[in-house]
């Protein structure tokens, strides 16, 4: 799992003995709700609520008890504790037993990186999700250290430990660009992001949590040492509003006569140059053995 999901529910912590120095995020008077709990403080009372991938629950479930709660996951559920408010099932994000436009708000933390099949889960976001609804999505940054180790350790534990059988967890690799442009496809607008450190809380799985301490020293030390910061941009953390409008255009090439965008669906073969349709100018058309070979299998399968 990635950065703040673990396997034990999540819970609000007491009152805080940290120094006056160190607070938690400040929401400012017009601020949008961008953090988990802002998120779910600013849903109305009634409101219905998609916890996907939520294991043992993805936040504090009596936090709210005047909304009602739709906890799913994968993976079979043993909730800590029965409430009324709360109705749990098992299901695969990519194939919800849930009408069209029958939830108000989806909770997506530290999921959709887990996700084998990412494009159909999104369409089941898009699907479930009311005109006006809200979507809470975080999710690790790939290139970020964070990530990087935990899929390094993954492969070391299937392959030199030898445990084949093993799923790899993280399946999806998000920047920024191709996580907006997923939710933008589908008519979603980004309402509010932050860009969030590690923490390496995933290693406080019982396995891990005995070396978490020590592993932080470690990245801390380079960090005090040699100003290599490992710790920096982990994970984005973004709310998303369904606007019913794409976002997202597609272009494939630019004129370089006149600088103009340019969308080609080439025929195979694939003819050597395209013509500017705004300015007349003949371009070089440069595929590569890949993308030959997939316009061919496109135009077959049609």
């Amino acid at each position: 799992m990635s950065e703040t999901r673990v396997d034990v529910p999540i819970t609000e912590s007491g009152p805080s003995e940290a120094p006056l120095w160190v607070e938690r995020p400040a929401r400012a008077d017009g601020d949008l709700a961008i953090f988990l709990r802002e998120f779910l403080d600013d849903l109305p009372r009634g409101a219905v609520v998609l916890d996907l991938g939520s294991g043992p629950g993805s936040f504090d479930y009596r936090r709210r008890s005047d909304i009602t709660i739709l906890a799913t996951d994968i993976l079979p559920l043993r909730p800590a504790e029965r409430l009324p408010h709360v109705r749990w099932f098992r299901a695969d994000g990519a194939r919800l037993p849930l009408r069209a436009a029958s939830v108000d708000a989806v909770v997506a933390h530290y999921v959709l990186e887990h996700v084998t099949e990412l494009e159909p889960t999104l369409d089941e976001i898009a699907r479930v999700l009311r005109p006006g609804g809200r979507v809470y999505c975080s999710v690790p940054r790939a290139t970020a250290f964070d990530d990087r180790f935990y899929r390094f350790a993954g492969y070391v534990a299937k392959y030199l430990l030898g445990k084949f059988r093993k799923r790899i967890e993280h399946q999806q690799r998000f920047s920024f660009q191709s996580l907006c442009a997923g939710f933008y496809r589908r008519g979603f607008r980004l309402e509010g992001f932050a860009t969030v450190p590690a923490g390496f809380s995933w290693m406080n799985d019982p396995r891990t949590q005995p070396m978490q301490k020590g592993f932080i020293s470690v990245l801390g030390a380079v960090r005090r040492s040699v100003g290599l910061d490992l710790f920096r941009e982990a994970n984005f953390v973004c709310t998303f509003v369904h606007v019913g409008r794409r976002g997202e255009r597609p272009v494939t090439h630019v004129c370089r006569r006149c600088g103009e965008h340019a969308v080609l669906t080439p025929p195979a073969p694939a003819p050597s140059t395209w013509i500017c349709p705004w300015c007349g100018l003949e371009n070089g058309l440069y595929l590569g053995p890949g993308e030959k070979r997939r316009l061919e299998q496109g135009t077959r399968a049609r």
